[in-house]
């Protein structure tokens, strides 16, 4: 059982990042925080794997025992044994560079056999159907073959209680509903299993309660039969993603503009693998477009090589018809990476932003972005959907032609993306061409007028007003489409 008992904490003195909490978890049970970004789901996480007060050396007041065991009193490595986690930023939990090694490093360092290791670590990665991972390198892999690296990686240590910080953050929906089997596989194991999440659809049939945080404190709890009971309106009060994915209604507002960027026979490789070849495309301002495709397909390859971080092999790149040399794209051409992390550089949000445009008020994009709070504060500390957003703000400063966000709702809840929503429409009615790399089924209905999956021939093209049911298909998977 864990039992927290008036749990208050702060990461710096002055504050109150959770306030009074007190919360009883059985063995075997299955409970998610749910709540706004920067409520304080992931500082409860902390709570219960000791990082808090072990790691962030925060304050920490109440009681906690997690079965039968103060964790306060026991090291990080003592507390592991029983409490496996998996966070939000894979790469910040990662030792080795090979995923077998990664997988087998924690059983290495408990002492287990080494004929018991491999046979658990080829049942780890079945369990993930990552078994093509085995022998790659880890920094070679997708953000979503990363996220499946370290859940096998805590699922071959096999601890009685799994803490998932936004498990499904960087993961395609083909992986979410694998990661799902995976979490109903453990608990029909008798695991007990706390899920601090924003997509909220694929936890039906999974989740025994849901608890609500708002400004650090547990306000409310809610069962699936309350979820799904609950209209539209409650959800965007609460702050919450839908429950249920045929709710979601696709919006269009495409506008009309001459401009286009033009792709023409783009060919890359890396190490002597092919990760596309001959893919033409014209892309047209005023446009917004979905980029999808399967974890490691190569399409965040794509925004890098269309934005000059990276050269392609062979292929043209233009604007208006005006051919764009690798150097010349950063001018006209703008790729947001989907790790938050990689692009901040200051020691405030107000900083960042004037970084991109020394003469912006930085309050008053703080405050069109609802970031307010984090005024003065290390980028760094603040929560994964702060993050986002502090970066999609500093990036339309740059009053690029084209933006390229990577995973841009990575981490964000309802309000935050309908926030992220809203502001790339503006992109788009200021007859800039955007395009989203994304697996969020969710954010592409609400804010996409075209929808390109990419595959090693080319694009396939779907239209979220009339193709809304082929489209879900298609991101979980289903091979008749292809």
């Amino acid at each position: 059982m864990i039992d927290l008992k008036n749990i208050t904490f702060s990461y710096m003195e002055g504050q109150r990042n959770l306030k009074n909490i007190s919360l009883e978890i059985k063995p075997g049970e299955v409970v998610a925080f749910i709540g706004s970004s920067g409520c304080g789901k992931t500082t409860l996480t902390r709570i219960i794997n000791g990082l808090a007060y072990k790691f962030y050396n925060g304050i920490l007041q109440g009681k906690i025992s997690i079965d039968g065991m103060d964790p306060c009193k026991k090291e990080l490595y003592e507390i592991g044994r029983k409490v496996g986690s998996i966070f939000q930023n894979p790469k910040s939990q990662f030792f080795a560079e090979i995923v077998e090694d990664e997988v087998a490093f924690a059983l290495e360092n408990y002492g287990v056999q080494r004929e018991e290791i491999l046979k658990r670590i080829v049942t780890a990665l079945a369990s993930i159907h990552g078994e093509n991972l085995r022998e790659k390198n880890l920094f070679h892999l997708s953000s979503g073959e990363r996220q499946k690296v370290a859940i096998a990686s805590i699922n071959a240590l096999n601890p009685p209680i799994y803490v998932f910080d936004e498990p499904s953050a960087n993961l395609d929906m083909q992986s979410v509903e694998a990661l799902k089997e995976l979490m109903i596989q453990l608990k029909k194991q008798g695991k007990t299993m706390i899920i601090s999440e924003h997509r909220l659809y694929y936890l039906k049939g999974l989740v025994d309660k849901y608890y609500y945080i708002k400004n650090g404190e547990i306000i409310d709890s809610y069962t699936e039969d309350d979820l799904l009971h609950m209209i539209r309106k409650e959800y965007e009060l609460l702050g919450l993603r839908y429950f249920s994915l045929e709710s979601i209604l696709p919006k269009n507002s495409h506008i009309k503009f001459t401009h286009e960027l033009i792709v023409e026979d783009l060919f890359f490789s890396y190490k002597k693998k092919d990760i596309f070849r001959s893919l033409s495309y014209r892309f047209q301002g005023g446009r917004v477009y979905g980029l999808t495709g399967k974890n490691g397909v190569g399409k965040s390859t794509l925004g890098k090589v269309l934005s000059g971080v990276l050269k392609e092999k062979s292929g043209r790149i233009s604007y208006n018809h005006k051919l764009l040399k690798k150097g010349e794209r950063k001018k006209h051409i703008y790729y947001l990476s989907n790790n938050p992390d990689n692009n901040l550089f200051e020691v405030s949000p107000e900083e960042e932003l004037k970084i991109n445009n020394p003469t912006v008020n930085p309050d008053e994009v703080l405050e069109k972005f609802q970031l307010e709070s984090t005024k003065g504060s290390h980028p760094q500390i603040l929560s994964g959907g702060q993050k986002q957003r502090l970066t999609i703000a500093a990036a339309e400063l740059l009053n690029r032609d084209v933006y390229i966000f990577d995973e841009p709702t990575s981490g964000l809840d309802g309000k935050n993306m309908h926030l992220i929503s809203k502001e790339i429409r503006e992109l788009q009615r200021k007859g800039k061409i955007v395009i989203i790399i994304s697996h969020d089924y969710e954010f592409l209905m609400e804010c996409c007028d075209l929808i390109l999956d990419l595959h090693q021939e080319g694009f396939r093209e779907f239209l979220p007003m009339k193709e809304k049911e082929k489209i879900l298909k298609m991101l979980k998977g289903d091979e008749t489409l292809c």
